[in-house]
């Protein structure tokens, strides 16, 4: 067991376990034991957790130094609005309160931000292996923000070719190289599968397949129905998220399998953001930049719905 500098809670029920932590409020260690009784935890973990050169630096971003897991974004990326990636919230601790059938947690925005407060609750779903979470965001300020969610996945076992199953309009590419000198999809095209995205250097390549490259890449999907499956045929089982397409229309994919070398990443870290999102990129003065979101009015509290679960029916 890691020692961590900041409050947690456990969270069980019927068909799982997991950690909640007050840094990002976020969810970590998630167990989910499917109907055949086997045991599966979907979500990456970074493995630095342990190491203090790491986990102490405070030079590096919160959220980097204890990586992995599911916490929401508001806002999404970073601007002038929160000069946070990912917002206040997820660099800061949030605190627990009591909630009968989970886990409960709230956060408080500076004054100089346009959000007020966040509050989230996290419950397992009795005789499923299921969790449900809520969301809500309370305004200070009218505002447009970008927003979404940030769940991690693990890559499966090495050779995996996992899958992306589900409704979407059509698939563009990061506005820009992604990673210079690492990335290798052709930025700014349009596709219209993830079993053929389209390579800088011309043909394409599965989805699947980039999870086992040492890459940095990044694609959003739009016009999504708000339900995908990630399917790991070889591993036999599929982690299925669900939300509302009217709060998120698009889902942003983030590959991570070992091409950031920079501190803390050198080169350790593999996963994949599944990241539903109300916002867009764009390039702008040769970078990419983050356009559209949801608008806040002063004092409103907005909800959002979500899940995450594990079945073991899936197709090879």
């Amino acid at each position: 067991m890691i020692a961590l500098p900041f409050p947690t809670r456990p969270l069980s029920w019927s068909h799982g376990s997991a950690e909640v932590w007050a840094l990002s409020g976020a969810l970590h260690h998630a167990e989910f034991v499917l109907g055949d009784g086997r045991s599966v935890r979907p979500l990456a973990e970074a493995p630095w957790h342990g190491d203090e050169a790491i986990t102490g630096d405070e030079t590096i971003p919160a959220h980097l130094r204890f990586l992995g897991g599911e916490w929401p974004c508001v806002p999404f990326g970073k601007s002038d609005r929160d000069r946070i990636v990912h917002g206040y919230g997820t660099d800061n601790r949030w605190t627990f309160e009591e909630d009968g059938e989970g886990v409960a947690l709230v956060i408080d925005y500076p004054d100089d931000r346009p959000i007020a407060r966040l509050r989230r609750t996290l419950r397992g779903v009795p005789g499923e292996a299921r969790l449900e979470f809520t969301l809500g965001v309370t305004a200070r300020r009218d505002c447009v923000l970008p927003i979404g969610l940030h769940p991690i996945l693990a890559p499966g076992m090495p050779g995996e070719t996992v899958r992306i199953e589900g409704g979407f309009a059509h698939g563009e590419t990061f506005p820009v190289v992604f990673e210079p000198g690492v990335s290798r999809l052709r930025p700014a095209t349009r596709f219209d599968t993830p079993e053929a995205l389209p390579l800088a250097d011309g043909g394409t390549v599965p989805f699947g397949n980039l999870l086992n490259e040492t890459t940095e890449e990044a694609f959003q999907l739009m016009g999504v129905d708000g339900a995908l499956r990630i399917v790991y045929p070889q591993s036999g089982y599929a982690v299925r998220l669900g939300w509302s397409v009217q709060h998120y229309p698009t889902c942003m994919f983030w590959i991570s399998t070992g091409g950031r070398t920079g501190k803390p990443w050198n080169g350790r870290f593999r996963g994949f953001g599944v990241e539903p999102l109300n916002a867009a990129f764009a390039e702008k003065d040769g970078a990419g930049v983050i356009t559209g979101g949801r608008t806040f009015r002063a004092g409103e509290t907005w909800v959002t719905q979500y899940a995450i679960g594990v079945e073991s029916r899936v197709r090879r």
